[in-house]
């Protein structure tokens, strides 16, 4: 068991296609994917060294070759292995293969599409008072759309671009190994693991800086938001 300030590894969940970033991945994964002119993975990994992570577990399948060559290439600081999907296993699958390459009975998880200047000390701190095998963490989401409520086809309620925040998965996690077996051989991490343990499962709310890249115009947003973040 680590101490407070210790957790020394991480999985970073890069598997996905990254379609809404096309062209750009056609032939880079996604996690290569240069936000003002640095590599998604170069910004995840200082953000992950700044709390004292070490080691870095990276799951991907699409494009590894070109991952594997690039962190053979580059030092970034930690201890890099990967854990390569033959096949899509969704991040539920894709973690318990990731499980076989790491050493730790704690570590975090990340979404390899974000950029993050999240808390992950404070994150350890509320997850060592909580208990729980899992913590996540949510960030306020404040929706550009109007939100519609109804029920059996009528409508209860419409807001036009509420101005209080929604809370939404930040795709940051700090998971005990003792969740290997609730992981599917395939399927997903949140939706097939975690809504079925919520009374094992604590929720860190954040609101540091946080940034998913999920799209040609979250490129070109990306500057302004690390300007704003001190990122």
């Amino acid at each position: 068991m680590s101490i407070l300030g210790e957790i020394v590894e991480a999985v970073i969940l890069a598997g996905g296609l990254g379609e809404r970033l096309g062209p750009l991945t056609q032939d880079v994964p996604k996690i290569l994917v240069k936000v003002r002119g640095v590599p998604i993975l170069d910004r995840q990994i200082a953000w992950l060294k700044k709390h004292g992570v070490r080691r870095v577990v990276i799951s991907c399948g699409h494009l590894s070759e070109r991952i594997d060559s690039y962190v053979k290439s580059n030092d970034l600081g930690v201890k890099i292995d990967l854990s390569v999907e033959d096949k899509k296993l969704g991040t539920g699958g894709a973690l318990k293969l990731a499980l076989k390459r790491t050493l730790n009975d704690e570590f975090f998880v990340v979404n390899g599409d974000i950029i993050s200047n999240v808390d992950l000390t404070r994150v350890e701190g509320y997850h060592r008072v909580k208990g729980k095998t899992a913590t996540i963490v949510v960030v306020p989401f404040r929706s550009p759309y109007g939100i519609v409520k109804f029920s059996d086809g009528v409508l209860e309620e419409f807001k036009e671009k509420p101005t209080l925040p929604y809370w939404v998965n930040a795709g940051i996690y700090l998971i005990c190994r003792r969740i290997e077996s609730h992981l599917p051989i395939k399927g997903s991490l949140e939706a097939d693991v975690f809504s079925k343990m919520g009374g094992d499962i604590s929720v860190y709310m954040s609101e540091d800086p946080w940034m998913p890249i999920d799209t040609i115009k979250d490129l070109r947003e990306a500057e302004a938001f690390l300007s704003k973040a001190g990122i």
